[in-house]
């Protein structure tokens, strides 16, 4: 999955795959996480808001299926 780099302190950049509703997040950091059963809606949210990092504890976190993938 090919990941875009995004403006955010804790995020590097946000991967989406539309045919699997799969979301992969890189943090600065080096983690990088992968949530499934995200609709494009979510992902469309996610890269428009300022304050990414709050978006993912408050929505992704919360609501979707996490698996850590490195970090």
């Amino acid at each position: 999955m090919q990941r875009r780099p995004v403006r955010s302190t804790s995020l590097k950049a946000v991967g989406y795959e539309a045919a699997t509703q799969t979301l992969e997040i890189e943090y600065r950091h080096g983690g990088l996480v992968r949530y499934a059963g995200v609709p494009a809606a979510i992902h469309a949210a996610l890269l428009q808001l300022p304050n990414k990092a709050l978006f993912v504890e408050q929505v992704l976190e919360r609501g979707y299926e996490r698996e850590q993938v490195r970090g």
